[in-house]
C-alpha cells in the first residue's frame, strides 16, 4: 500500500510541476477540515469510511473522472453521495457542475442541521478545491481569492488550475455586482500571488479583461503562446 501511495504522490507532483516538497502532507492529510461542517481532501477507500463516520460527514461529493463513478459506489451504503464526473484539465468545464453542487450542500443543510459535507478529488487539490472555493463564495458572499485563501489556511497545497481559477472568477462576477468586485482582480491576484506568474500583476489585470478572464488565453497572449512552467496549478 506504501509503495502505491507514492507512486501516486510522486505522479500528482510531476503533474503539478510543483518544485515545492509537500508530498509527506499529500499521503498523510486525508482530509481538512473548512469549517465545523465542510470538509476537503483526498480520495477515500473503504478503509477511510470509519474516519469520515468519526467525523461527522453525512454526505460526500466525489469529483473524479466519469469512469472511475463505478469505483466510488461503496460510499452510498454510510453516506448521502453525489458523484460528478470532471477532469482535471484547464479547459475542463466544472463551472457546470456548481449548480447541482450548491442544491445537494443546500439539500443537506435543510435535511439535518448537523449534516457534514466531504468533498473529494483524487488528492484533494484542484477539482474538490474548486468546488468548495465556490460553495464560501455563494454561501458566504466571499470573493474569489478570499475564499481560495480562507481554503489554503485550511489545506495548504490547494492549487485550483487556472483553467478552474478563471471559472471561480467568472463565477465571482455573477455572485457580486461590479460595484463590489475588486481590482485588481481574483484572478490577477491568484496568478501573480499564489501561481507566481512572472509578469506585473498591472500587466495581468489588463490582459485578463481583454480576455474576458480567461487565465489561459490570457497568458498565452503575455508569453507569446507559451504558459510558463512556474505557473503552478496549470494542467494539460
Amino acid at each position: 500500500m506504501k509503495a502505491l501511495l507514492d507512486k501516486l504522490a510522486d505522479r500528482v507532483l510531476s503533474r503539478l510541476g510543483l518544485g515545492l516538497d509537500f508530498s509527506v502532507d499529500l499521503r498523510e492529510r486525508f482530509f481538512s477540515p473548512i469549517t465545523p461542517t465542510l470538509y476537503l481532501g483526498a480520495r477515500p477507500n473503504l478503509e477511510r469510511v470509519q474516519e469520515l463516520k468519526g467525523a461527522g460527514v453525512t454526505h460526500v461529493v466525489s469529483c473524479l473522472t466519469e469512469d472511475e463513478r463505478s469505483q466510488m459506489a461503496f460510499l452510498q451504503q454510510d453516506f448521502h453521495h453525489l458523484f460528478l464526473g470532471v477532469h482535471d484539465g484547464m479547459h475542463q468545464d466544472i463551472a457546470g457542475t456548481f449548480s447541482q453542487f450548491f442544491d445537494f450542500a443546500a439539500a443537506a443543510t435543510a435535511s439535518d442541521p448537523k449534516a457534514k459535507l466531504f468533498v473529494h478529488c483524487e488528492v484533494g487539490v484542484s477539482r474538490s478545491a474548486t468546488l468548495v472555493i465556490a460553495l464560501l463564495m455563494k454561501t458566504e458572499g466571499m470573493s474569489f481569492f478570499d475564499a481560495l485563501c480562507r481554503v489554503r489556511s485550511k489545506r495548504f497545497q490547494v492549487l485550483p488550475n487556472i483553467g478552474f481559477a478563471s471559472q471561480l472568477q467568472r463565477l465571482e462576477h455573477e455572485l457580486q455586482p461590479p460595484s463590489v468586485t475588486s481590482v485588481p482582480s481574483s484572478l490577477a491576484q491568484y496568478l501573480h500571488r499564489i501561481c507566481n506568474a512572472p509578469v506585473e500583476i498591472e500587466v495581468l489585470q489588463s490582459v485578463l479583461e481583454r480576455h474576458r478572464y480567461d487565465a489561459p488565453a490570457a497568458l498565452r497572449m503575455i508569453f507569446d503562446g507559451d504558459i510558463p512552467r512556474v505557473v503552478q496549478g496549470v494542467r494539460s
